[in-house]
């Protein structure tokens, strides 16, 4: 599991790393991004010891024609109660955009994730789309992508199913105070078998300029076979680079 998600990551840095030579070389361009870690431990009575850790990093390009970002993420819930199942689940993603007039643009996106309590040994899907910035002042900023794909789900007791898919994403900052900031990100992926939405919210408070402490909050809903939902909530660290 865990080379896969390696193999995975190099692939797309050395698909990165060709797009940034190519769109810019001079190379006058950065790279910028940030590594996020959260952790919660709690004990009860009747519910016996929990731990929750959250971990994800991602880095942007933002080159002459192309904006571009691969992340990788992973959650991790165990408990001491039997019944329940422990979540447990392994994303990474890469996506790119170009843009043709101030606000608008065009989006090629592809995921690959591992989630142990879905039917699926693990999903991946590839989509393209179009994109506009609807609200970019100096506090807020909303953007909003929407476009077809393809996803492939490897089953863990049925065949491999390959399936169209309808993706649409949500973005939303807002700059509370010059140290206080809230991040959004929701996606919807809709296909034939099954539709799986996705929340993220954090709330980021500034220490420096380069460390922060954050609340996050992580929902996902896959209305398949198994019809899951999960909540994870975490407090952390974000470094920025």
């Amino acid at each position: 599991m865990h080379s896969t998600l390696v193999k995975l990551l190099t692939s797309l840095l050395s698909i990165t790393s060709f797009y940034s030579y190519a769109d810019d070389a001079d190379n006058n361009n950065l790279w910028k991004g940030n590594i996020d870690v959260g952790y919660i431990s709690s004990m009860g009575s009747t519910s016996g010891s929990k731990e929750t850790f959250r971990g994800k990093t991602s880095a942007s390009y933002n080159g002459t024609y192309w904006v571009q970002t691969v992340s990788a993420e992973g959650i991790s819930v165990r408990d001491e109660v039997p019944a329940t199942n422990d979540t447990e689940r392994y994303l990474a993603s890469y996506k790119a955009r170009h843009f043709f007039g101030e606000r608008n643009f065009f989006t090629l996106r592809t995921q690959w994730e591992k989630d142990l309590l879905s039917s699926s040994e693990y999903q991946a899907f590839v989509s393209l789309g179009l994109g506009k910035e609807i609200i970019k002042t100096e506090k807020h900023f909303f953007k909003v992508e929407a476009g077809p794909g393809a996803r492939h789900s490897e089953k863990r007791f049925a065949p491999a199913k390959d399936e169209a898919i309808a993706l649409l994403s949500l973005d939303y900052d807002w700059k509370i105070t010059p140290n206080t900031k809230f991040l959004h990100k929701s996606t919807v992926e809709a296909g034939e078998d099954n539709t799986i939405s996705r929340m993220q919210n954090q709330l980021k408070q500034n220490i420096t300029k380069v460390i922060a402490l954050t609340i996050n909050h992580d929902y996902k809903h896959d209305d398949g076979d198994k019809n899951t939902r999960e909540g994870v909530f975490s407090l952390g660290l974000n470094y920025q680079f």
